[in-house]
């Protein structure tokens, strides 16, 4: 059986578990050494994911004042799940 195009770009959204590993290596890396953080700490992700992740992230962090968004996993600003989590800035 094959795969329409369409079936194969669906993506597998980010579990709240592979955001925080995300933000880890976002803290140790810096933003850019998407491979090291594809390697040392999401290790579920390739790093073109770990960058259209990153991408997606920034945007959101930078709209957070213009407008109210829904919750999403996006919304996790801190890798430890005892500290701010769904906290907005």
């Amino acid at each position: 059986m094959e795969c329409t195009k369409q079936e194969r770009r669906k993506g597998i959204p980010w579990t709240e578990e592979e955001h925080r590993l995300f933000l880890m290596g976002l803290a140790k890396h810096g933003k850019g050494d998407w491979r090291g953080i594809s390697r040392n700490f999401v290790v579920s992700r390739t790093p073109t994911q770990v960058a259209s992740h990153a991408q997606k992230y920034f945007i959101r962090l930078n709209s957070w004042n213009k407008e109210n968004k829904r919750s999403n996993i996006r919304d996790i600003i801190s890798p430890n799940p005892g500290a701010v989590s769904r906290s907005r800035l």
